[in-house]
């Protein structure tokens, strides 16, 4: 028992000196490490880029028709505005489609006579920043353009879109008709669909 009691404290000695040993290696060769240190080159940062945008496209387009047997324009001017353009090169262009949901707007009452897609048309609109609009007919088998982005722009928009609903004296029933629209953004070449001018 006595030998246990004497061992014991030798080796806790013995341990912390070893550790302070230690210590005193590891900062020596920080020391030196730092001394002598290397450069080293050879890392390359690589920022990969999408080809992007950033779309705003009206949230409702409304008719309120009063006369079944005439056109009825919307009741304001819509506004679409395309910024944070990034293309692949600066020849390239953004064009904007759209396409109806379905071939017939919803009714008001199930069943009863509606307007069809095609009866909704727009024109190129008044006055367009940085593109050129393209008058169209929805529909809902094809996307149709309703603007191309000038080439090599950073944005481009418009306030004054005119969307205008053809006559149907079918209709008969009054409440809210509807229809939802899909919109596409693409990238394409200077000469396909026109060249922004």
């Amino acid at each position: 028992m006595y030998s246990k009691r004497i061992f014991a404290p030798a080796i806790v000695t013995v341990i912390v000196w070893f550790a302070m040993s230690s210590v005193a290696a590891i900062a020596q060769s920080a020391t030196d490490i730092t001394a002598h240190a290397n450069e080293l080159t050879g890392t390359t940062l690589t920022a990969h880029v999408y080809e992007q945008c950033d779309i705003t496209v009206p949230a409702a387009i409304t008719f309120n028709v009063g006369d079944i047997s005439d056109p009825t324009p919307s009741t304001t001017a819509a506004a679409l505005t395309v910024t944070n353009v990034v293309t692949v090169s600066p020849t390239k262009q953004l064009r904007v489609s759209v396409k109806a949901s379905a071939t017939n707007f919803t009714p008001s009452v199930n069943g009863a006579t509606t307007w069809a897609a095609s009866a909704v048309t727009w024109d190129a609109a008044t006055y367009w920043t940085g593109g050129t609009g393209q008058a169209g007919t929805l529909s809902q088998s094809s996307y149709t353009p309703v603007v191309i982005g000038n080439a090599d722009t950073a944005a481009f928009s418009t306030t004054t879109l005119h969307f205008t609903l053809a006559a149907n004296t079918g209709v008969k029933r009054s409440g809210g008709h509807m229809l939802s629209l899909t919109w596409k953004v693409e990238s394409i070449d200077g000469g396909d669909g026109g060249d922004g001018h």
